[in-house]
């Protein structure tokens, strides 16, 4: 049974379907693990790392990281290299291993704003229109491989993202019902708009983590507010978006736009997290306003 045959949510649509001149209620989707299984901004990073796409080296963005000597001697030892000699080299392994224990290490010590932002980072130098179809080509790769893990560096890191059927089923409704959808992630804006583009969301309303430009060219500076956590809702509050009246998400990184909603929440556990702790994190059990999807469904094909 689709979402959208809820009672729930067909009473929801109800209540939302006479906006008339007014501007229509807004529908607030988060990208990584509701939109889609997997995680787009991160795959990305393991796209650039295996292509070894960089304009700018590492450890000149990256300055406070604790290994930075050794960062940068690796990088350019193997920017000296052909292609098909550098992923073979032992280095190349311990480079890997630098960036991904970087941001790994960063999220599991709770900076998490930081962690994805860096990563962002590491596309300076490059045009944003070389970005764009870095992103591009990143998500229709991730759509067609088999869903998996493969190895980078020591670590095995998932490959393959589709798209859930809830979430997809939800937005499409809700854009047939005339709501305005917009997508707000912590992961790049450039990684984003390719999957909602792929849903008919046109880039002018996709929230992602953004870095400033010069000449059409990326520099390493964010823009702010960074959208994770609170930064979801002060960027919706700097765009001048009203207050959403449904909010999709998978994590408890958005318990504050989640806390914005002023009717439905629609949780999609793709990760097979805990309700309990989510709702405990919360601070509120789950009520009439919340729908939980636990086990939500992989597409192959749109």
């Amino acid at each position: 049974m689709s979402l959208t045959d809820l009672a729930a949510v067909r009473q929801f649509f109800d209540r939302h379907r006479n906006h008339g001149s007014t501007r229509a209620p807004i529908a607030a989707f988060d990208c990584d693990g509701t939109v889609i299984s997997g995680d787009i901004g991160e795959a990305m990073l393991y796209h650039q790392i295996e292509e070894f796409w960089f304009k700018t080296p590492p450890a000149d963005i990256w300055t406070d990281h604790p290994g930075r000597a050794e960062l940068d001697r690796r990088y350019r030892l193997l920017a000296g290299m052909p292609d098909d000699a550098r992923r073979g080299h032992p280095e190349f392994v311990r480079f890997a291993d630098t960036i991904l224990d970087w941001y790994f290490g960063q999220i599991n010590d709770g900076k998490v704003m930081k962690a994805c932002a860096d990563i962002v980072r590491l596309f300076s130098g490059f045009r944003e229109t070389e970005v764009r179809e870095f992103a591009r080509r990143t998500f229709e790769t991730e759509r067609a491989t088999p869903k998996g893990r493969r190895s980078l560096g020591r670590r095995q890191v998932p490959v393959g993202v589709r798209f859930l059927r809830e979430a997809v089923d939800l937005l499409n409704e809700a854009m047939a019902r005339g709501l305005e959808v917009w997508a707000i992630s912590g992961s790049s804006r450039w990684s984003v708009e390719p999957v909602f583009a792929a849903l008919g969301i046109p880039s002018n309303r996709v929230i992602g983590i953004e870095l400033e430009t010069a000449g059409g060219v990326v520099t390493s500076t964010e823009i702010l507010p960074i959208p994770i956590r609170q930064g979801k809702v002060e960027a919706l509050r700097a765009r001048k978006i009203p207050r959403p009246v449904l909010v999709a998400s998978d994590s408890r990184n958005d318990i504050p736009l989640f806390k914005t909603s002023t009717d439905l929440k629609v949780r999609i556990n793709s990760r097979g997290r805990s309700t309990a702790e989510f709702f405990e994190a919360y601070g509120s059990p789950s009520d009439e306003s919340w729908i939980n999807v636990d086990q939500p469904t992989l597409v192959e094909r749109l």
